[in-house]
């Protein structure tokens, strides 16, 4: 965001580390978990460790937020991206509940329900335990 014209200052590219990691917990919290390194003091030069499909959702995610620390307005093309990439990781990382069938008979003359209800069947269930994607199998998604 700030390297069109001047290269970020030592104390902006920490900064701008702390909101990334503000950003990845806030995102966590709500169920939006992807691998992401997480450290006290954190490195530009470390590994990330995020999937390579979650990359373009948050790095413009990040650029939205961060753009009013430069004093800027992040562009509609940033806006879209992050938009885009939202919808790809919360896609990847967030699992749906299961849905129950519509009750389309009325009731009565044997139509009640008395063996519990029916549920749509629902399968590529990613169960998210800690910050690792895992699918039915239990075996991790790294890709």
């Amino acid at each position: 965001m700030n390297t069109n014209f001047t290269e970020a200052t030592p104390e902006e590219t920490q900064d701008v580390l702390k909101y990334t990691e503000d950003w990845f917990s806030q995102n966590s919290a709500i169920g939006r978990r992807v691998s992401w390194y997480s450290e006290d003091n954190p490195d530009p030069a470390s590994e990330t460790g995020l999937p390579s499909w979650a990359v373009r959702g948050a790095v413009a995610s990040v650029a939205v937020d961060v753009a009013p620390y430069f004093g800027k307005e992040a562009s509609q093309s940033t806006r879209a991206m992050a938009a885009s990439g939202m919808q790809t990781i919360n896609a990847r990382t967030i699992s749906t509940q299961r849905v129950k069938y519509p009750n389309r008979m009325p009731l009565g003359q044997g139509n009640g329900s008395t063996y519990g209800g029916k549920y749509y069947e629902y399968y590529d269930n990613i169960q998210t335990f800690n910050d690792f994607l895992e699918d039915d199998g239990g075996e991790e998604i790294t890709e």
